[in-house]
């Protein structure tokens, strides 16, 4: 079999050590070394698209030897088998990769690869990209308003989501964005998010993301922050001495229950949801002007305990978007070049090869709209970048793809 060198083999060496997740993980778990083969049919005599796929699959493969799962899932009607879905996925992470031979083999692109493997997970879908994903944080809902008038905390629903895009824009491979003064659940937040329609999406978290620009869309609902014991006496310094001869008083102990919700921008298909729960001491003044997220609050036990837990979401927030594709928009198509939404900002180089989908959008039974997204099998080649814009290049036309407006590249 031939070897093929060009010019793009330094930077799609680069690309795929940054898709192993190099850059987010030092090694903790024994290397095993294993060699694997992955191969991709060419399409319109496109070497890149078909070197790209083959590689990606050579890393699936790579993976899949040091550690599998298998789930398997059958549906039964009539005592007839109407579904029967296997999938399988890793949660290895492929390191050290080195290409062993490469090349065309009549209408396939073969690539054999020699890695080390560690068996600790890092993503669901083995590869974490670089690329800073946008993420809109909306405004939080508020299950119960009213305990929110204790200690003055009423712009918690914007604070709490104002305090969140501080925490993750200090975080790796996320973008995030302010959109607090927006709510995806006004009406109705007891039941959020099951405002989905029958395909499991949600119609306005598409509608958001494409008017801020942002790929996912993060919303959640406030469902508690009651007082234990409302009537409770607030703590005083004697009161350790009251319990050692026998008297107590119930603790002024508050609650604080919140749910986050994570929705694809394109799809607004629910990608993560969580609920955190937490308590602390609450010993203000029923009338003290304390404030959400203010130094204050956070001199305080149940303040402490509200920012460890939102801490925590913060790290589960970063964790599922990193694992995540990243997704731009096609605003234009002119000949070979597609004009990409996003630029310097998210992370995108000269050199990258993206990924290039249709979207459409679909109707079911129910009238409910639902979009498609299809792989061309292709990818383009990012040429200019932009602070916030992006060029990249096709080896074909576009016309021969039909790339409209709105159409997507991915980065795996």
């Amino acid at each position: 079999m031939a070897r093929l060198i060009s010019p793009w083999t330094p930077i799609l060496l680069i690309t795929l050590w940054l898709w192993a997740g190099l850059a987010q993980a030092e090694p903790t778990d024994e290397l095993v070394r294993v060699d694997a083969r992955g191969e991709a049919e060419i399409q319109y005599d496109d070497l890149n698209s078909a070197r790209m796929r083959a590689l990606r699959k050579a890393i699936e493969n790579a993976s899949m030897q040091v550690s599998a799962q298998v789930h398997s899932t059958q549906v039964m009607e009539n005592g007839n088998l109407t579904v029967d879905y296997l999938r399988v996925n890793s949660a290895a992470q492929v390191r050290d990769i080195h290409i062993m031979s490469e090349g065309r083999e009549g209408d396939l692109y073969a690539v054999d690869i020699t890695a080390r493997v560690a068996s600790d997970q890092v993503c669901a879908n083995v590869m974490a990209n670089h690329y800073r994903k946008s993420v809109a944080v909306t405004g939080f809902s508020m299950e119960h308003p009213e305990q929110a008038t204790l200690g003055h905390l009423g712009a918690v629903d914007r604070e709490l989501a104002a305090y969140l895009v501080n925490g993750l824009s200090g975080m790796a491979g996320v973008r995030a964005l302010n959109a607090n003064g927006m709510t995806l659940y006004p009406n109705n937040p007891l039941s959020a998010p099951t405002q989905l329609s029958p395909r499991m999406t949600l119609t306005s978290a598409v509608d958001a993301a494409k008017s801020l620009g942002a790929q996912f869309v993060i919303s959640g609902v406030i469902r508690d922050m009651a007082m234990e014991n409302p009537d409770a006496p607030r703590a005083r310094r004697w009161d350790g001495w009251l319990e050692k001869v026998g008297l107590s008083k119930a603790s002024r102990t508050r609650h604080f229950v919140f749910d986050v919700f994570i929705h694809d921008g394109y799809s607004g298909a629910l990608v993560f949801q969580s609920r955190y729960s937490t308590y602390g001491l609450w010993n203000e003044r029923n009338n003290a002007r304390v404030g959400f997220a203010t130094g204050k609050f956070f001199g305080t036990d149940y303040g402490q305990e509200v920012d460890r837990l939102m801490r925590q979401a913060m790290s589960d927030i970063q964790q599922t978007i990193q694992c995540q594709p990243f997704m731009a928009t096609i605003t234009q198509v002119d000949g070979k070049r597609l004009f990409v939404d996003t630029g310097a900002a998210s992370g995108l180089r000269p050199g990258d090869f993206l990924s290039v989908y249709r979207t459409s959008q679909h109707f079911d039974r129910q009238g409910e709209g639902f979009w498609q997204i299809s792989d061309t099998r292709l990818v383009a080649e990012v040429k200019q970048v932009q602070p916030h814009f992006a060029i990249a290049e096709l080896s074909i036309g576009s016309e021969r793809l039909n790339l409209q407006m709105d159409d997507l590249v991915m980065g795996w």
